[in-house]
C-alpha cells in the first residue's frame, strides 16, 4: 500500500498482558501469542485501547497521538461548537477556519488512526478463524469467534468514520495479503455497502453481547448502522430513512433508557450509567493515561482564569484549550440544563480586586471577571464562555484521579440512546416510514424532560421540525463528535450558515465545498495514483 501504512499493516496486536496500557509489539510473532483464549482477550483489549491511549506509531507529536483527540478535532473544532485555542502549538488554525490542506497533519493523524484499528482488527479477525482455532476447548472457541466479532464492529467502526470524514479510501481485510501490494480504492458507495452487509449481520442476536460496557455490542452495530444510513444522502446520493428508523428501533429494542442526570454522562462515574451509554471508550487514569478522549474533554475545557476548577470539576491541570463559540451558547434557552457554560473567570477572594474584576454580595470566596461570549482571536485565552460538561468528580463530588500526573477517570461516550432517539426523529421528518410523528415528538419530550426537570420545555407538534432538530443535536450532543458530520447532513457546514471566525474571518463566511471532505495526506500520495486522482477531483 502506502509506505507509512504498510508498516501498520505490518504490525500485529500482540499484547504480553491484560494490562489496557499496553502497545502492539512488533518483535512478538502470531505464533507466540495466538495461542490461549486469554492471550486473544488481552490482544482485543489492545485494540480497544489503541483508540484511547497516545501511539508513537503514529506521530512524534502527543497531541496528534490519540484517535478521540483527532476525531474531536474534525467534528468539533472546525463548528459552531467549540473552538480551539492553542493554534500555534497544535497547527489548528486550519481547522478552526476550515481551510486544511492535505499536509495538515491533523489529517494525517485521523486517516492513520483509522488504519491502525483497521490493521490491528484484521489482524486479530485473521488469527481467530474457525481453522485457526479448531484445536482450542468448545468453550474457548465460543469465547474466541465472539471476541472475533468485537474486532469486526471496531473496524466497521473505523471504516465508518473513514467513509463520514473522506470521499474515497484504501480498503483492506483480513483476506487481503500483509506485505507490499497496493489495495483497491473503495468509493463512498463500495465503503457503505461493504459496511451495511457487516453491520446487519454483527447486529443480529449471539453475533455480540447484548449489553457489556465498554464493548462493541448488538446495540453498538445497529447505532452505527443507524448513522450511516441516517447520513446515506451524502455517501451514496438516496435516501436510507426507513433504514435509519429499523436500525434505531433495533437499538431501543435492546433495553436502554435515558439515565437520570444529563451531566451524569460526563463525569468520573458515567461507567455506571450502562442504562444510556450504549458504547463508551472506557479509560482509567493509571492504565490508560493519555491526553485525548475523556481526559482531553476534562482538562482541556479548563482554564487559568478558573480558580475553583479543582471543587467544582475534579481537574488539577488546566489547558486552556477548548471554548464554545457563541452560537453554541445561543442555542439553549433558559432552564435547559444541559447549556452548562461559564460566563465569567474566577480568583480568589480579595477586598480590592484588578481593574476589570468584582466582587458578588455574599460571595467571599472568588472575585469574578466577565468572559465576551465572542471570541476575539484563536490565539488568545480571555475570550468565549467555557464549556463546564464533562468533570473528573465522581457523583459524590470527590476527584477521581490527580491530572497533574495522570489522565483523568471520565470515560468517552461514543454512542448513546438520546442519539438514537434524534436520529429516529429526524429520519421520520425526512418521510422515513416505520415509526409516526407521534413516537418522534415523545422521544424528543423525554429528552426535553430531562434537560430542563419537568415538561416545561417540552415542545409541541408543529415545532418539530428538521431546523429544530438539527439545533436539540447540538444542545444534546455538543463535544461528542457529531456536529460536522449533522451540520453536512443538512447542508449548514461549508456555505449557508456562518459562526464565528469560520472561514478566518471574525463574522464568519461560506467556505469553499471541498471542505466538507479531508483530503487523503501527501504522504500517500506518491505510492497509490488512485489516491493522488482523489485529492486532484476534490480540489486538494
Amino acid at each position: 500500500m502506502m509506505k507509512k501504512i504498510l508498516t501498520i499493516f505490518c504490525m500485529m496486536a500482540l499484547l504480553a498482558s491484560c494490562e489496557l496500557d499496553q502497545y502492539p509489539h512488533t518483535e512478538t510473532t502470531s505464533k507466540d501469542v495466538y495461542v490461549s483464549a486469554a492471550n486473544y482477550e488481552s490482544v482485543l483489549s489492545g485494540i480497544y485501547t489503541s483508540m484511547i491511549v497516545n501511539l508513537s506509531s503514529i506521530s512524534s507529536d502527543d497531541r496528534f497521538q490519540n484517535y478521540t483527540r483527532a476525531l474531536l478535532m474534525f467534528q468539533e473544532a472546525t463548528t459552531d461548537n467549540m473552538d480551539n485555542v492553542w493554534a500555534a502549538g497544535e497547527s489548528t488554525t486550519d481547522l478552526n477556519d476550515l481551510a486544511w490542506t492535505a499536509g495538515d497533519p491533523w489529517i494525517s493523524a485521523m486517516y492513520y488512526h483509522i488504519y491502525n484499528i483497521v490493521a490491528l482488527s484484521n489482524e486479530f479477525i485473521r488469527n481467530a478463524s474457525d481453522d485457526k482455532i479448531a484445536s482450542f476447548s468448545d468453550e474457548d472457541r465460543k469465547s474466541i469467534t465472539g471476541w472475533r466479532n468485537e474486532a469486526r464492529c471496531l473496524r466497521a467502526l473505523a471504516y465508518y468514520h473513514a467513509l463520514d470524514l473522506f470521499p474515497a479510501v484504501p480498503f483492506v481485510d483480513e483476506n487481503d495479503p500483509v506485505g507490499s501490494y497496493v489495495p483497491e480504492t473503495y468509493t463512498r458507495e463500495q465503503l457503505f455497502t461493504y459496511l451495511e452487509s457487516e453491520l446487519q449481520e454483527l447486529s443480529q442476536p449471539d453475533m455480540l453481547p447484548a449489553n457489556l460496557y465498554g464493548h462493541m455490542t448488538q446495540g453498538t452495530a445497529s447505532a452505527i448502522l443507524a448513522k450511516m444510513y441516517l447520513n446515506a444522502e451524502i455517501y451514496v446520493g438516496k435516501p436510507y430513512y426507513d433504514e435509519c428508523i429499523e436500525a434505531c428501533k433495533d437499538v431501543i429494542s435492546c433495553g436502554y433508557s435515558l439515565a437520570d442526570s444529563y451531566h451524569g454522562l460526563f463525569n468520573a462515574d458515567n461507567h455506571k450509567r450502562t442504562d444510556e451509554i450504549i458504547f463508551a471508550l472506557a479509560c482509567n487514569a493509571v492504565n490508560t493515561v493519555a491526553w485525548g478522549a475523556g481526559t482531553y474533554m476534562v482538562c482541556a475545557t479548563r482554564f487559568d482564569f478558573d480558580a475553583g476548577m479543582e471543587e467544582d470539576f475534579g481537574v488539577a491541570t488546566y489547558w486552556n484549550c477548548l471554548r464554545a463559540r457563541p452560537q453554541l451558547v445561543d442555542k439553549f434557552s433558559d432552564g435547559d440544563g444541559r447549556g452548562y457554560f461559564g460566563s465569567r473567570n474566577r480568583a480568589a477572594y480579595t477586598d480590592s480586586p484588578e481593574d476589570g474584576w468584582y466582587k458578588v454580595d455574599g460571595d467571599t470566596k472568588y472575585v469574578y471577571q466577565d468572559r465576551p461570549k465572542e471570541i476575539i482571536s484563536h490565539d488568545e485565552t480571555t475570550s468565549g464562555w467555557l464549556i463546564n460538561k464533562w468533570s473528573n468528580l465522581t457523583d459524590a463530588g470527590e476527584t477521581a484521579s490527580d491530572t497533574r500526573t495522570v489522565g483523568a477517570e471520565t470515560d468517552f461516550p461514543m454512542f448513546r440512546l438520546a442519539d438514537v432517539y434524534l436520529m429516529l426523529a429526524e429520519a421520520v421528518l425526512r418521510g422515513g416510514e416505520g415509526a409516526s410523528r407521534s413516537d418522534a415528538l415523545g422521544y424528543v419530550n423525554l429528552i426535553r424532560t430531562r434537560a430542563f426537570g419537568d415538561a416545561s420545555g417540552n415542545i409541541s407538534d408543529p415545532e418539530l421540525t428538521l431546523d429544530f432538530i438539527l439545533d436539540e443535536r447540538a444542545r444534546e450532543l455538543y463535544t461528542e463528535a457529531t456536529r460536522r458530520t449533522d451540520l453536512i447532513r443538512f447542508g449548514k457546514y461549508t456555505s449557508g450558515y456562518d459562526w464565528n471566525w469560520k472561514g478566518g474571518v471574525k463574522d464568519g463566511r461560506d467556505v469553499d465545498g471541498r471542505y466538507a471532505v479531508l483530503p487523503i495526506p501527501e504522504a500517500e500520495l506518491s505510492a497509490n495514483p488512485a489516491l493522488k486522482a482523489i485529492n486532484t477531483k476534490y480540489g486538494f
